[in-house]
């Protein structure tokens, strides 16, 4: 099972996902806790749906830049690096940012 992240294309008939493990999950979120990332926690729950609508979307790349300057382990680094350009992408096509347990 993973958390994927996708943001659909802009006419709607696919989507840019990336997926997270749930092992990568509990990193992610014992250092959102640390660090008080309150975007980064509404994806606590690994098996519950989180939809970012395009407004809230500045505060999560907040968010994972501050993940990608930490000392987290690489693979959490690199993944918050790719979670934000998915944000970016999001951002770009005014779309939300939708976490779908799968």
């Amino acid at each position: 099972m993973a958390l994927d992240f996708a943001v659909l294309t802009e006419d709607d008939t696919s989507a840019e996902i990336i997926s997270l493990g749930i092992r990568q999950h509990d990193i992610l979120m014992t250092l959102a806790g640390q660090l008080k990332l309150q975007q980064l926690l509404r994806f606590g729950d690994y098996c519950n749906e989180v939809d970012f609508r395009p407004s809230e979307l500045p505060a999560l790349a907040r968010d994972l830049d501050i993940v990608s300057k930490s000392a987290a382990p690489r693979e959490i680094v690199a993944f918050a690096r790719a979670l934000d350009g998915l944000v970016t992408l999001a951002i770009q096509r005014h779309k939300p940012l939708m976490a779908i347990p799968d």
